[in-house]
């Protein structure tokens, strides 16, 4: 449901949304594959991505292209925050969601800063749910190559659930892993199922480029 409106949100918004801003964000989960990973969002170019997984090797620094569709998208939810306020829920008793540690520079405006688990600001919340996705997808694309190179027959279950991932909304931007579905589809020595998704991932990652 969650899913399900941020999706309907997001293709209701404005073309004039602001994409002139930058925003950071850090997330910290204990238990999960990756239990805290941060995302740097510049003004203008790349974008930052670095994220230990709890078994396996740690990828770095990697840098991504997002699409200036999805940076207007990013830009008028957070635009929408009332610069990250109110921040963290008065309310007792909320399970731990994980810590989102959020800093937004609005172009020619002083910076707002956020740290919360869980809060009742929806534009706030709506925004951390954008960047988790985005997270989600690089996160996938780091799997996708060790796969590739270390564990080929494990590829199928993984672009399975991701392609899922990315119809629920779960995973966005999928521009930012094109390089690494590109080098799937060239290897003619994977299953068929494996190059067609990424195929038809790429065409999708193709055409958020093109917006």
């Amino acid at each position: 449901m969650k899913q399900l409106f941020l999706a309907t949100l997001l293709l209701a918004l404005p073309l004039h949304a602001q994409s002139t801003y930058s925003v950071t964000m850090t997330y910290d989960r204990e238990g999960l594959t990756v239990p805290h990973w941060k995302i740097i969002i510049p003004e203008q170019g790349d974008a930052h991505y670095t994220g230990k997984p709890t078994k396996g090797i740690d990828p770095g620094l990697i840098s991504f292209h997002m699409s200036a569709t999805g940076r207007e998208k990013l830009g008028w939810l957070l635009g929408q925050s009332n610069n990250l306020q109110p921040c963290e829920t008065r309310s007792k008793g909320i399970a731990n969601m994980g810590q989102k540690d959020v800093t937004y520079w609005p172009s020619g405006a002083s910076e707002a800063h956020c740290s919360f688990n869980y809060t009742d600001n929806k534009a706030l919340g709506q925004s951390t749910d954008y960047l988790m996705a985005l997270a989600n997808t690089i996160q996938t694309g780091v799997e996708l190559d060790r796969l590739h190179r270390y564990d080929r027959l494990g590829l199928d279950a993984v672009m399975h659930r991701f392609v899922a991932d990315v119809k629920e909304h779960r995973a966005v931007e999928v521009v930012a892993i094109q390089p690494t579905l590109q080098r799937l589809v060239e290897d003619e020595a994977l299953m068929d199922r494996v190059r067609a998704n990424a195929q038809s991932l790429l065409t999708l990652a193709s055409q958020e480029s093109a917006k």
